[in-house]
């Protein structure tokens, strides 16, 4: 990519919080269930995941730039293993690939319930969105991200500002407040909520910054990415507190907030849930084309797989993705754990070979000398 073309921080940020913000965390349904529905110890486990948004990002963005590589495997495995390598890489490929699936069915669903439209053709749009932006390389996706994301932002944080101060009355739509069994606690809810997340995060944070103008705007995108999903989550979860039996009601509370403010802002969210699952629905497949070996057809292998994963999501994929996401649950803590192996073993090798230059260099000074 040429140097006029490379991103800043600001669009390495921006298209941190794209691959996030999809229509799980927009709607608000997330935020409630992982944060939410603890109270007040909500805030402390959004506060523990914006550190932890940041801390594996930057060490992403590090490895990534050091190795010069946004290869899933080799970022993610410390050692030079090469059958762990590309089990890793292929692994990850298929878990962004699982996400295509459920983000066309998101917008199917979508499509049905505000519009009163067929789920195929809900999802046919967001599949179709995705193609034409990623057959376009990673230079089309950073500027479909550097455009749509501040709009997407605005539009989140305005409706949830009018949910906050506006004092909505009560709906008589309650449910009462129910904790997860596999998330007990604030803690383990905060760590299960990073780890499903890091799969996302690893290949577009080390693309993004592979792709950076230098060192810093890689690393100060990263960290600006992961203030600005902290503080997203923050204002969704105090928009959700004002009416927490509501909240626990809606499948999409946000969207139902939208709806008790007017029809023109409930309007506006569900366009911000389209394009909000298209922005999570382009990142994860981006993610999901690096790992294509060949360039041979690659445009026709773009197109063909991504309507397969509409299909799949169409047909019935429920029991392969409930069988899916508790793997990349428990996949995602040992990334975690190998990204931080990996960014210490990068972080040492690094200095070794400063090190190693230095005394050529010195050594190479004391000979012309003599």
């Amino acid at each position: 990519m040429e140097e006029n073309h490379k991103l800043g921080a600001l669009s390495v940020a921006l298209m941190y919080v794209g691959t996030i913000m999809g229509a799980g965390f927009a709607s608000g349904r997330e935020i409630w269930q992982f944060f939410c529905v603890f109270q007040d110890k909500g805030y402390i486990g959004i506060f523990v995941i914006g550190i932890m948004f940041m801390v594996i990002g930057v060490m992403t963005s590090k490895i990534a730039r050091t190795l010069g590589t946004n290869d899933m495997g080799k970022v993610i495995v410390p050692g030079n293993n090469p059958k762990l390598v590309e089990f890793v890489g292929y692994f990850m490929a298929l878990m962004l690939f699982t996400v295509l699936i459920t983000m066309s069915s998101a917008g199917g669903a979508l499509f049905c319930q505000q519009f009163g439209q067929s789920r195929i053709l809900g999802g046919a749009v967001i599949i179709l969105l995705v193609i034409l932006t990623v057959i376009g390389g990673f230079d089309r996706v950073s500027k479909v991200f550097r455009w749509m994301m501040p709009i997407l932002v605005i539009a989140v944080v305005s409706v949830c500002l009018m949910v906050i101060f506006m004092d909505l009355p009560q709906s008589e739509k309650q449910a009462e407040i129910s904790i997860s069994p596999l998330t007990p606690n604030w803690f383990l809810s905060a760590m299960q909520y990073i780890s499903y997340n890091v799969l996302a995060l690893v290949p577009i944070v080390a693309t993004a910054s592979v792709n950076a103008k230098s060192d810093k705007h890689a690393f100060l995108g990263t960290a600006l990415g992961a203030v600005f999903l902290g503080l997203l989550a923050f204002v969704l979860g105090t928009a959700l507190f004002t009416d927490m039996g509501f909240s626990q009601a809606m499948d999409m509370p946000m969207l139902g907030y939208s709806a008790k403010i007017s029809k023109s802002v409930n309007l506006v969210y569900t366009c911000v849930l389209l394009f909000a699952i298209y922005a999570s629905a382009t990142s994860n497949y981006y993610g999901f084309t690096t790992k294509m070996k060949s360039q041979k057809h690659r445009r026709i292998k773009i197109i063909l797989i991504a309507w397969v994963g509409f299909l799949c999501g169409l047909i019935g994929f429920t029991n392969v993705i409930a069988f899916m996401f508790p793997i990349e649950g428990f996949m995602g803590f040992a990334i975690i754990a190998m990204v931080i192996i990996n960014y210490f073993k990068v972080i040492k090798e690094e200095k070794e070979r400063l090190k190693a230059e230095s005394d050529e260099n010195v050594q190479e000074g004391i000979e012309e000398e003599a």
